[in-house]
């Protein structure tokens, strides 16, 4: 955990050490870590290295500020939320303080009038229906549809949030920078969704053209007596569209399993389409008209 000198001293670290020491490294002002720590820190299971890099920048800012919150793309990569890569990669806080200074040498500084914070995982972090609202004015409807899914379905540590919740946000504002995009966006966020790559898949048969695909429709097969919930599909007409990551084929028994379903969903009369990440994308639009069409929905 990052520490400032005065904590330095107590723990019998000197400033000659903090100086020369390879073992002590300064990562802002006035606060270091220990490259060989004795303690271990609370994390989420799917944490990565980038997340632990995350989790210290901002436990550095707030030993700068203690006011602070992680907020905007910071807090959005902690809460394991998708982000396109571009991204801006600065630390992000906020304080709810609307006449705070706006300088900071280690962070991008937000003013909040009222300010709502969580604690996940022992860090402070903006609430997620603040979040959706402060990134509409940075990500396109698209990317923010992707981050609204995952934060109201099961990617991660979800949900974190409700579509509800966010729209009592959205609704809150009265200025709000990015106000059409958060609109369009949350029309379009579905609980439930368990991946971004669904979120872009659904997207894009919409952008299409297509009628909006339910998520999960429920079918009950009377082959293994179990009800199953393809990932999306046409219930009406008995089509299922399943996304498969690369999980589905590196492991056995998920390669067997999904052979199961789909054997259990062919049975109860439905066509199963199976995308993949490298699926050519006109093949799968040629496969999902030709299937419309062919029952009127088209």
């Amino acid at each position: 955990m990052p520490f400032s000198r005065t904590e330095a001293a107590a723990r019998g670290v000197t400033r000659y050490k903090l100086l020369t020491s390879s073992r002590y490294v300064q990562i802002t002002h006035g606060m270091w870590i220990d490259t060989e720590p004795e303690t271990d820190i609370i994390a989420p299971i799917w944490a990565d290295d980038d997340w632990a890099r995350d989790q210290v920048r901002l436990t550095a800012g707030i030993g700068v500020d203690p006011r602070s919150v992680g907020c905007n793309v910071t807090a959005a990569r902690l809460y394991g939320l998708p982000l396109p890569g571009s991204a801006d990669r600065r630390l992000h806080v906020a304080v709810g303080e609307a006449n705070a200074s706006r300088r900071r040498r280690d962070a991008v500084l937000h003013r909040y009038v009222r300010l709502r914070a969580d604690d996940f995982f022992g860090l402070p972090l903006i609430s997620v229906p603040q979040l959706f609202a402060e990134l509409a004015g940075v990500l396109t409807t698209e990317q923010l549809v992707e981050l609204g899914d995952a934060a109201v379905g099961r990617w991660h540590c979800g949900p974190l949030t409700t579509i509800a919740e966010i729209r009592a946000e959205l609704a809150a504002r009265s200025r709000l920078v990015g106000r059409r995009t958060a609109q369009k966006a949350i029309e379009l966020v579905r609980e439930d969704v368990d991946s971004p790559p669904e979120t872009r898949l659904r997207l894009q048969l919409i952008a299409a053209g297509f009628p909006e695909p339910s998520v999960h429709p429920a079918v009950y097969c009377g082959l293994i007596d179990s009800v199953l919930h393809p990932d999306m599909g046409y219930p009406d007409i008995r089509f299922a569209i399943e996304y498969e990551g690369d999980h589905h084929r590196s492991s056995p028994a998920q390669f067997a399993e999904d052979n199961r379903r789909n054997a259990a969903l062919e049975a109860e009369g439905w066509f199963v389409l199976r995308v993949s990440k490298r699926s050519n994308w006109a093949d799968i639009r040629r496969i999902v008209e030709h299937r419309l069409r062919r029952a009127g929905l088209l």
